[in-house]
């Protein structure tokens, strides 16, 4: 399994209708920051942003990236915790 980063800049899109956190809920997933998740799965980047690029307005920004250990980061807990659990060594 791979887990990739989605992150997206939806400024362009009514908060209200963002569907990227549904889309997510599809996977194991964690939610990093407003606008970013990690999600766990066996598909490909160009797969995932195939499925969500329908979602989005034309001018949205959508990044899809394969994470891997090691990591930095400050934030919540919970957050650091799943990225260890999931992240495949580099």
């Amino acid at each position: 399994m791979s887990v990739l980063l989605i992150t997206y800049d939806h400024s362009k899109m009514s908060p209200m209708i963002d569907p990227v956190p549904n889309f997510v809920k599809e996977y194991e997933h964690v939610q990093l920051s407003k606008s970013s998740y990690a999600i766990e799965t066996d598909e490909k980047t160009r797969t995932i942003y195939h499925k969500i690029m329908p979602f989005l307005s034309i001018n949205a920004r959508l990044f899809i990236v394969t994470l891997t250990q090691p990591f930095a980061c400050q934030g919540i807990e919970h957050v650091r915790e799943w990225l260890r659990k999931h992240l495949p060594e580099n």
